[in-house]
């Protein structure tokens, strides 16, 4: 797919677009968004952080979206909001608006018979649709999508090339599943015997919320009997994998790399960063915040910012030292408790 074309705005535009004030010429235009680095006379550019305000002084950019705080730093013209990073997202969109969706069938898709296709979706050249699939207005099939028997996807849904949702997946409306993601596979389970794995059926579905949005090459594996769940809102970067029968709660977003491993309830609003790994059967808490790279292992009861993760060791080894990294906390106070009264005695 091509980028978005780009939409001119002038200053006073975009400020109501946005609802919020402004300064400035209000005739002047915009085609662009661009970093406070390399913005042009008729580009606009944002400050979000702190740490860039030397750039201030060096931008060329036509217009600023900034903080109240830091206009106070900057003569020129600016778009003033209390969050100038969801403030850029909005504008983003106003000056690159997505393509207008024009129905089409193709010619070289394979559509089973009983399937029902709204009228209003576009399917593209080698789109498979299973028996018995529900596609919804406005959804957008690139080529080689293959969406499997009994799946349902909601309106002004968008399935980027190559992506696959597999039998009875339920993807509800304007959601938006990146190049090659794999919705719907088979669960890892398997029951070890003394002849080898016995495979077990995975019988349950993915069922996604309203505006998730997954990334290229994540998967997310069907339940084993009950489903694998993702709430409204929810984000996911690419190659992420989600394991069978984990629940994700509303509006919580996962970097990259991250594994989630079976049966695992996440929360509402929480932030994971990339190439977290988590043990299956855990819950963790509304609003936790996880630093990439942590390994979690137990649950999380109480909504706060965690991280660790120690390289790996043989499993004694590695329970001893975890053992007597819990008890170095009530060490270092013994140990000031000691030298604390060593100083209070010495100085009598």
């Amino acid at each position: 797919m091509s980028a978005p074309a780009r939409v001119v705005y002038t200053l006073q535009e975009l400020a109501v677009a946005l609802g919020l004030p402004y300064r400035g010429d209000a005739a002047l235009q915009f085609r662009a968004m661009a970093p406070l680095s390399s913005a042009q006379e008729d580009e606009l550019s944002f400050l979000q952080d702190s740490k860039y305000l030397p750039l201030l002084a060096q931008t060329r950019a036509g217009a600023l979206i900034l903080s109240p705080e830091h206009a106070e730093q900057y003569d020129g013209a600016a778009i003033w909001s209390e969050n100038p990073y969801a403030s850029f997202a909005q504008a983003m969109q106003f000056l690159y608006p997505e393509k207008a969706l024009t129905p089409w069938r193709s010619p070289d898709a394979r559509i089973a018979a009983d399937a029902d296709v709204d009228p209003s979706a576009r399917v593209e050249d080698f789109v498979q649709i299973g028996s018995g699939a529900k596609i919804g207005p406005g959804v957008w099939l690139e080529s080689g999508v293959v969406i499997g028997p009994g799946v349902e996807i909601g309106a002004a849904c968008h399935l980027y090339p190559g992506v696959k949702v597999l039998a009875e997946s339920r993807i509800a409306e304007h959601c938006i599943i990146h190049s090659n993601a794999v919705i719907g596979a088979d669960g890892f389970g398997f029951a070890q015997t003394e002849a080898g794995y016995e495979k077990i059926p995975q019988v349950g579905r993915v069922i996604l919320g309203a505006r998730v949005e997954i990334g290229a090459n994540t998967c997310i594996d069907r339940g084993a009997l009950a489903d694998t769940i993702l709430g409204d809102g929810v984000k996911i970067d690419n190659l992420v994998q989600i394991g069978h029968n984990v629940v994700i709660g509303a509006d919580t977003v996962i970097a990259g790399q991250t594994g989630i491993a079976g049966s695992t309830r996440i929360g509402c609003r929480c932030r994971i960063g990339g190439q977290v790994g988590f043990a299956g059967h855990l819950n963790i808490a509304d609003g936790t915040v996880i630093a990439g790279q942590s390994a979690i292992t137990h649950d999380i009861r109480q909504a706060g910012v965690y991280s660790g993760v120690i390289p790996a060791q043989d499993a004694r080894t590695w329970r001893r030292t975890i053992a007597q990294l819990n008890r170095l906390d009530g060490i270092l106070r013994r140990l000031r408790g000691a030298a604390k009264a060593a100083h209070d005695s010495s100085s009598t």
